[in-house]
């Protein structure tokens, strides 16, 4: 009697385990980020590259390399640290294109591009040598 029991139990045990495993928990979401525009779900461009058949999205997203000038005269610097305005120093060359020292000796050129301190020269006269050659005053 109890040989036919355990064929059963192991069986009703399975089909009572079983769903836990095979379902996905509740704050599992699709794989591809979607979004509704009026009413309908809109999922974003894929692009196939000819090299590999993987699926890329459309559209890279790169951080910035650059500074931006806040609203408030501010520099915030590409690894996202802000300087004050107060804190930057204005320097002009024989072109008068505005240049800006920060606080650490670095330079920031008309570009946008950071020129660090190790690659300036200071010159007796009080001006200041980038490493392509232009000569800044303070």
């Amino acid at each position: 009697m109890l040989k036919q029991i355990r064929p059963s139990a192991l069986l009703a045990a399975v089909l009572i385990v079983s769903p836990i495993f095979l379902t996905t928990p509740a704050s599992a979401g699709n794989k591809h980020r979607t979004r509704q525009v009026r009413g309908r779900v809109v999922t974003p461009a894929r692009v196939v590259t000819p090299n590999r058949r993987g699926v890329t999205p459309a559209r890279v997203v790169t951080p910035n390399r650059r500074v931006v000038r806040l609203a408030n005269g501010d520099m915030r610097l590409p690894h996202g640290e802000i300087v004050s305005a107060r804190r930057l120093v204005r320097m002009r060359n024989q072109s008068n294109q505005v240049y800006w020292r920060l606080p650490n000796g670095d330079v920031i050129v008309p570009t946008q591009e950071i020129v660090p301190a190790r690659s300036i020269v200071r010159l007796q006269n009080g001006q200041i040598r980038l490493q392509n050659g232009v000569l800044l005053r303070i």
